[in-house]
């Protein structure tokens, strides 16, 4: 995604509004494809339904911990259960990250903009 670089003017609200939308829409759809994952994970390795899978790794993704991953579980579930909240750790510090970059490389530009550029 090509940003302008420092040495050309700071660009204008409606092309930073643009940047911030698209950093959104992609966020959106690494959090759909890793629900997806989870989803489908949970389905094939427990014996839990669509909306319990999609509870459980909702959850999991959202920081908030199992709900149905217990002592009595099977262990490929408590292994799929752990890989994905690492998964998970991943997916939101990347997450954080891509929001962060157009706010983050607008500041930096306007810090380093020479004076009479704005």
């Amino acid at each position: 995604m090509p940003w302008e670089h420092h040495s050309e003017p700071l660009a204008p609200s409606h092309v930073f509004a643009g940047r911030v939308l698209r950093q959104i829409l992609l966020v959106a759809g690494i959090i759909v494809v890793a629900l997806a994952v989870g989803t489908t994970g949970y389905i094939l390795i427990s014996d839990l339904d669509l909306v319990d899978s999609f509870l459980e790794a909702s959850m999991l993704l959202s920081g908030a911990g199992p709900l149905y991953t217990e002592r009595s579980s099977s262990n490929d579930l408590k292994m799929f259960s752990s890989l994905y909240a690492l998964f998970s750790t991943l997916i939101v510090v990347s997450s954080v990250g891509i929001l962060a970059s157009p706010v983050v490389h607008r500041v930096m530009h306007r810090l380093h903009l020479e004076r009479g550029q704005e």
